[in-house]
C-alpha cells in the first residue's frame, strides 16, 4: 500500500500566483550538490547525482537512519523524481521524500512496500524547494545509483519589480555607514549619486565586490537622491540626522499597542498568547520596552499618548482575572510606560511562572526608579513579591507552557546548559541579565540574600565563556530572533561589573566578532548562517536580521580592536539596510511598508491573514524576509517560503533600536572660569528640520538633588543639542528650577537611565 503526501502542504507553504516555466523538464540533480548521512568508501554522495548508473552512493552498514540530500542552487520547481537503487543491493522497501520547512523535514511522498530497483514518482502539484531529502524508513542501509529530481527553473513574475540597484529605500542616517548593492556590476565601475530635484551629480566612486560605499556623503538638506550606474538607477532615498529613528520610533510603539492580547486592535482570546498575541513565553517584550525607554527616554516621553487604561471589569466574564492585579497608571502616562505596565500586569495576574516569563519581570523592577512617577507603589510591591516567590521555583504551571517549551527546569538560579532550537525559544545566557537586575533590585530592598542572584549570573557567564562554540551556528544565527540575548548578556555583565567579570569575557566577545565578520564578506555585507548556508535552513529568519544590530552594538561597546569595531558597525547598518530593501528581493520586510513608512517604495510580497496573532492590520508588521532560495542573488524566486508577522520579530527590532541609540549617545560638558556650563548631548532626538526639537537631561549635586535642564538643537540638521547655563553665586537656575551648590560640590549630568545611562561628573568652579 502506498501513501503519497503531495499537495496539502503546498497550500500552507508556497504562493503560486505568477510563475513562468522555462521550457522543458530537466534532471535538476545535475546542477545540485549531494550529501549523505554516512558513506561507505568509495561510495560518496556525489556519485548518486553524476548521471552514471554504474556508480553509486552507499550509506554505512550500521546507519539505521540513512538519507541522501540533494541541494539545488536556488528555488526550483520539482514535479517528480526518479530513484535508481544500486543493482548490487536490496532496494529499500520503505522510504520517504522530504523538504525543509521551518527547520523541520516534512514528508511529501512515502513508499511503504517497494520491491523495484527503479522508482518513478510524479507529483500532483509542483513543489518549489531548494533541497530534497531521500530517507530510509525501514532502518536499512541505502545504496543509490541515481537520485534524479525532475523539474524546471522557477520564476515568479512579481520579481520583475526588483530594481537593479538595491538600497535602503527610505533613507540613511547622516554620518553613519551607507552602502548599496549592484548585482552583476563589474569591479571598478563608476557609480554616481544624483540629486533627484536638481539632477546634479553630488558624489561618485567605484563599485567593489558588487557594492558601493557612500558613507562619506553627508548632505545637509531635505533633497532625495538616487544611485546611478549607466542606465541603471535605484529607488530614491533621503539622508538625514537620525533618519531611521525618525521613521520607526512611533511605529514601534504603535505596533506594541495594537498587538496586545485582549486590549489591542483585536479583543479575542488567542492560543499561545499571554500579554501579546502569538507572543508565547519567549517574546522578550518587557525587556525590549525597558531598553527602548532607558536608552532614549525623552524621545518616548514627548510622544503623543494614544493608549489608555482598560479595566478588566469592562470585559465579559471569560476575561476575568487575565489582567488587573496591578493598580492603574496615572493619566497621560507615556505609551511606552503603559506597555510595560500591561506586560507586568498580565504576568502577575495570570501567575505566569515559566522561567522566561518570570525573568522578564526583573526588567520592570530594575527600571522602577524611572517609572514610579507614573505608576503607584503597589505595582512594584506586587511584582517584586511575585518575582521573588517564583524565582527559584523549578516546576512550572501548565497554563504557562506551550509546545515550544524546552526548559529542563525553571529555577532561574540554576545553570542553564540547554541550547534552544532555531525556533528561538531558549538562547544561551537568557538568565544572566535578569539575575544581575534582581541583584541590583534586591540590594535596593536591603535583601541580605541579594548576592545569590549575582552568583547565579556569574556561574552562567563563566559556563558560556568555557563552553559556547561560536563556530557552531546554533550558538549564534541558529537562535534566530533571540540571538541578541547572548551577546547582550556579555556586554551587560562586563559594562556593569568590569572588575568582577569572569576571566576571558572580552576575548570571547572578540572571537564572536571575528567569526561574524568572516561570514559576511559578500555583496550584501550579510552575516551568513555558516560558510555555506545563507540563512538558517528552512526558516523565516526575519527577526534574526532585525535583532543582529543589537548583538553587534553590544559587542562593539566592549571591543578594543578598531578593525573589529569598524567591521561590526558596517554589519549593524547593513542589516538595517537589508530590512529596508537592500536584499535580493529589493523589498522592505513590511507588506504595508509603502503606506506606513516614510520613503518606502516596495513592500513585502504578501502578508499572512489570520494566524494565531491576527496581526495583518497591526501597524509596522515585519511580514517576511529573503529565504535561502533568494541568496546570493536570485530575485526570480519571488514570493516563496513562509510569510507571517510575529511579535518576536518586532521586539528584536525594538532591542536593536535601543542599542543603536545607546551606542551613539554622547554627553559633554565644559565650564568657563566663572563656572558657567555648556552642556551638549548627541542623541537620536533631532528628527525634523522644520521643527525646533529639544532634549531633557538631569543635573544633580553632591547632595543628590536633581533638576531637569532643557537642551535645544544646534541647527536643523545637527545630531547634537546644547544649553549654556550661568552659575550665579552658589546656585544654578533653569526655568523654574533651582539647584543649590556647596563648597567643593560636584555636578553630575546624565541622560538615559540604568545600564544605558550616559553621565559625566565635574567639580564646580
Amino acid at each position: 500500500m502506498k501513501k503519497k503526501f503531495r499537495s496539502i502542504h503546498l497550500l500552507l507553504f508556497f504562493t503560486f500566483t505568477a510563475w513562468l516555466p522555462v521550457a522543458g523538464q530537466n534532471n535538476l540533480s545535475l546542477s545540485g550538490s549531494a550529501t549523505g548521512s554516512s558513506e561507505e568508501v568509495p561510495g560518496s554522495a556525489s556519485l548518486a547525482i553524476d548521471n552514471d548508473a554504474e556508480s553509486y552512493w552507499s550509506s554505512s552498514p550500521g546507519d539505521k537512519r540513512a538519507w541522501l540530500l540533494v541541494r539545488l542552487p536556488g528555488a526550483t520547481e520539482v514535479v517528480g523524481a526518479s530513484i535508481n537503487f544500486s543493482p548490487d543491493s536490496e532496494p529499500n522497501r520503505q522510504f520517504v521524500l522530504q523538504y525543509l520547512l521551518n527547520g523541520e523535514w516534512r514528508t511529501f511522498y512515502r513508499e511503504e512496500e517497494n520491491a523495484s530497483r527503479q522508482v518513478e514518482i510524479s507529483l500532483d502539484k509542483p513543489l518549489i524547494v531548494d533541497r530534497v531529502r531521500l530517507a530510509a524508513a525501514d532502518q536499512q542501509a541505502m545504496q543509490i545509483g541515481e537520485f534524479i529530481l525532475i523539474g524546471q527553473q522557477y520564476k515568479d513574475t512579481s520579481s520583475a519589480e526588483t530594481p537593479p540597484i538595491l538600497v535602503n529605500q527610505s533613507g540613511y542616517n547622516l554620518y553613519r555607514p551607507k552602502r548599496f548593492t549592484a548585482p552583476g556590476i563589474k569591479e571598478g565601475t563608476r557609480f554616481e549619486i544624483v540629486n533627484t530635484s536638481t539632477g546634479s551629480i553630488e558624489f561618485s566612486d567605484t563599485v567593489k565586490m558588487e557594492k558601493g560605499d557612500f558613507s562619506s556623503f553627508n548632505p545637509l538638506g531635505t533633497d532625495s537622491f538616487q544611485i546611478r550606474i549607466g542606465e541603471k538607477t535605484s529607488f530614491a532615498f533621503r539622508i538625514g540626522p537620525n533618519w531611521l529613528e525618525r521613521i520607526t520610533y512611533r511605529n514601534m510603539v504603535d505596533f506594541m499597542l495594537e498587538a496586545r492580547h485582549y486590549v489591542g486592535n483585536v479583543s479575542e482570546i488567542r492560543p499561545i498568547s499571554f500579554a501579546w498575541r502569538d507572543g508565547d513565553f519567549f517574546n522578550w517584550s518587557m525587556q525590549s520596552l525597558v531598553a527602548m525607554y532607558l536608552s532614549n527616554p525623552h524621545a518616548y516621553e514627548r510622544m503623543e499618548v494614544k493608549g489608555k487604561y482598560v479595566p478588566n471589569e469592562s470585559f465579559a466574564e471569560s476575561y476575568r482575572g487575565l489582567w488587573g492585579e496591578l493598580a492603574p497608571f496615572k493619566e497621560n502616562t507615556p505609551d511606552i510606560i503603559q506597555l510595560m505596565h500591561w506586560d507586568a500586569d498580565v504576568k502577575v495576574s495570570q501567575k505566569l511562572d515559566h522561567e522566561m516569563q518570570k525573568a522578564e519581570l526583573a526588567h520592570f523592577l530594575y527600571a522602577w526608579p524611572y517609572l514610579k512617577k507614573w505608576l503607584p507603589q503597589q505595582n512594584f510591591d506586587k511584582v517584586y513579591q511575585y518575582a521573588v516567590s517564583v524565582w527559584e521555583k523549578a516546576a512550572v504551571s501548565e497554563h504557562s507552557l506551550s509546545q515550544y517549551d524546552k526548559s529542563p527546569e525553571h529555577n532561574l538560579l540554576g545553570l542553564k546548559t540547554q541550547l534552544g532550537t532555531t525556533k528561538g525559544e531558549m538562547p544561551p545566557g537568557f538568565s544572566v541579565i535578569p539575575n544581575l537586575m534582581m541583584y541590583e533590585v534586591s540590594k535596593r530592598e536591603n535583601d541580605p540574600q541579594a548576592g545569590k542572584y549575582f552568583d547565579a549570573a556569574y556561574r552562567q557567564m563563566d559556563w558560556m565563556i568555557q563552553n559556547l562554540d561560536w563556530e557552531d551556528p546554533m550558538t549564534t544565527k541558529g537562535q534566530r530572533m533571540s540571538e541578541h540575548m547572548t551577546m547582550r548578556a556579555f556586554a551587560f555583565f562586563y559594562k556593569e561589573y568590569p572588575e568582577s567579570s569572569p576571566a576571558g569575557l572580552k576575548a570571547k566577545v572578540a572571537d564572536w566578532a571575528r567569526i561574524a565578520l568572516s561570514r559576511s564578506e559578500n555583496m550584501w555585507d550579510f552575516r551568513k548562517y555558516d560558510q555555506e548556508e545563507w540563512t538558517p535552513p528552512g526558516w523565516n529568519e526575519t527577526g534574526n536580521i532585525l535583532g543582529f544590530p543589537a548583538a553587534a552594538f553590544a559587542a562593539m561597546s566592549l571591543l578594543e580592536d578598531k578593525e573589529l569595531v569598524d567591521g561590526l558597525e558596517i554589519l549593524a547598518w547593513s542589516h538595517f539596510e537589508n530590512a529596508f530593501g537592500r536584499n535580493p528581493t529589493g523589498r522592505h520586510f513590511s507588506f504595508k511598508g509603502p503606506e506606513e513608512i516614510e520613503g518606502v517604495d516596495l513592500g513585502w510580497y504578501s502578508r499572512h491573514k489570520g494566524g494565531i496573532g491576527l496581526l495583518e492590520e497591526v501597524t509596522f508588521v515585519f511580514d517576511g524576509s529573503p529565504k535561502s532560495f533568494h541568496y546570493p542573488n536570485y530575485p526570480e524566486a519571488g514570493d516563496v517560503g513562509w510569510t507571517e508577522g510575529w511579535v518576536q520579530f518586532n521586539t528584536a527590532f525594538n532591542i536593536s533600536m535601543a542599542y543603536l541609540a545607546n551606542y551613539y549617545t554622547q554627553l559633554e560638558c565644559s565650564q568657563d572660569e566663572s563656572g558657567n556650563l555648556l552642556i551638549r548631548l548627541e542623541a537620536p532626538l533631532n528628527f525634523y528640520p522644520d521643527q525646533k526639537e529639544q532634549a531633557e537631561v538631569w543635573l544633580s549635586n553632591n547632595a543628590g538633588k536633581s533638576i531637569p535642564v532643557i537642551l535645544n538643537e544646534i541647527s536643523p540638521f545637527s545630531l547634537s543639542l546644547e544649553r549654556r547655563i550661568e552659575k550665579q553665586d552658589s546656585e544654578i537656575r533653569t526655568e523654574a528650577h533651582l539647584l543649590s551648590l556647596e563648597d567643593n560640590d560636584r555636578l553630575k549630568i546624565n541622560y538615559g537611565y540604568g545600564f544605558f545611562e550616559k553621565s559625566i561628573v565635574i567639580p564646580v568652579k
